[in-house]
């Protein structure tokens, strides 16, 4: 019986460990023509997160891009933004110690509405590519889930 619990014990552990990771995901918005929106960019669950590389696609005809901000939990990573190319963003963030959470806000990212939406213009903001790693600088697996931004008419 004993050898039976233990059996199930581990087989539920490597299952569950089969499902760890993160998902990193960008938050829905509403906004007028012209209005600045804020976008989060959050991970569920991360423990001793120390680098983050994003490739953020949004629609450069809808939106413009204007800023990427640290929130109170990522000031002690450093950050570097690409936004050369609208359209696409590149996002690198690192830190000699990690950081640990649930529902960790990673950036806000700001984006303007551009005028002359006649009615509601739907713009997607999504990412192409999420590469997070750990202070014992090991890749930690991640799901993303972009956003979809709902322009209206003033």
């Amino acid at each position: 019986m004993k050898r039976f619990a233990a059996l199930v014990g581990m087989i539920a552990f490597f299952w569950a460990a089969a499902g760890w990771g993160a998902e990193v995901r960008l938050g829905p918005a509403r906004a007028a023509n012209g209005q600045t929106i804020d976008i989060p960019v959050t991970a569920d669950r991360v423990e001793r997160l120390a680098g983050v590389k994003l490739v953020i696609a949004y629609d450069a005809d809808v939106l413009t891009f204007r800023a990427a901000n640290k929130t109170p939990r990522t000031q002690a990573l450093m950050h570097i933004v690409n936004d050369k190319k609208p359209g696409r963003l590149v996002i690198v963030m690192a830190g000699a110690r990690g950081i640990d959470g649930q529902d960790v806000r990673l950036l806000t990212l700001t984006f303007q509405a551009r005028n002359g939406a006649k009615r509601n213009t739907p713009a997607r903001i999504d990412i192409l590519e999420c590469q997070l790693m750990g202070e014992d600088l090991k890749e930690i697996r991640a799901t993303t889930r972009g956003c979809a931004v709902s322009i209206a008419p003033p």
